[in-house]
């Protein structure tokens, strides 16, 4: 590949579902053996496995005042969204809400506010673990949530579309449209800009003042599964075409593509606070890190 040398992450007994990189460059990681685990983002050295738990965990997310760690459990039997202590592990309880099936993507805010997808394609709403609101308008599944900056919401969907919503009150704010197909992965940079990836096989990438389309990145051949960027803008993807993609943030230009098996749908690429690339290959019980 000439790009990088990866390492490995290894612990995990059984496929890796979830990533997600805490402010202090902890790496948490879910997998389908009922555990979910944190690694230092400087060795990569094994620091815990989190209280109380047994289930799979399909989304993970970091957030809130004290780096709270959320999990969307799979099957709910113990709660849609199971929480832990960023410090030492400890389990916090769970977040219960209108939602009866297991919740997707999730998005917390700097504050605690934290946003689910619901599989009756709503985003339901929590504030200090209460139930605030239920945000309705997408017609298809609900296949991505980032938080923005401008105290904006944006939620990526099956029915093509990417809404724009308030943080503070709910309100959709706007539609940007331009995917022909199922929107499956979204990042926010450092600016706002906004990173759309798509089973049409293109990148979008979207203004953050007024939510123009700023440019199309094409060279993909199959469904973009995920994409992140760094603190330089350098941007990353992830495709069932079983390449991974480095792009320049400033031209769109596609500086390196790396061969990775992906095969199936749970393809996540996420970004630490140094700027080291966590991934997964298909199967993995391992995070690789780049």
């Amino acid at each position: 590949a000439g790009w990088r040398v990866p390492q490995k992450l290894v612990g995990h007994t059984d496929k890796v579902t979830a990533l997600a990189v805490g402010p202090d460059s902890t790496v948490y990681s879910a997998s389908r053996d009922g555990t979910v685990r944190a690694w230092s983002g400087t060795d990569g050295s094994h620091l815990r496995t989190l209280d109380d738990h047994s289930e799979t965990v399909i989304a993970l997310v970091i957030g809130g005042p004290n780096g709270a760690v959320y999990g969307s459990v799979y099957g709910n039997t113990t709660g849609l969204i199971s929480m832990w202590s960023g410090t030492d592990g400890r389990w916090q309880g769970t977040l219960e809400g209108d939602a009866e099936n297991t919740v997707g993507p999730l998005a917390v805010t700097e504050d605690g506010t934290v946003f689910a997808a619901d599989t009756d394609y709503s985003i339901q709403v929590w504030s200090d673990r209460e139930h605030l609101r239920t945000l309705i308008g997408h017609t298809d599944w609900i296949s991505a949530l980032v938080i923005g900056t401008q105290g904006r919401l944006y939620s990526g969907s099956c029915d093509t579309t990417i809404r724009v919503w308030s943080v503070a009150n709910g309100t959709h704010l706007s539609t940007l449209k331009g995917h022909t197909a199922s929107v499956l992965t979204m990042a926010v940079g450092l600016d706002g800009t906004v990173y759309s990836g798509s089973s049409d096989t293109t990148i979008r990438v979207w203004s953050a003042d007024d939510g123009m389309l700023l440019r199309t990145l094409l060279g993909h051949t199959d469904i973009v599964l995920s994409v992140a960027v760094d603190s330089a803008g350098t941007i990353f993807s992830r495709s069932t075409d079983d390449t991974m993609r480095v792009w320049c943030g400033a031209t769109g230009t596609c500086r390196h593509v790396l061969t990775v098996s992906v095969g199936d749908l749970a393809a996540p690429l996420v970004i630490g606070q140094d700027n080291k690339l966590y991934t997964l290959d298909m199967g993995d019980m391992a995070i690789t890190v780049w």
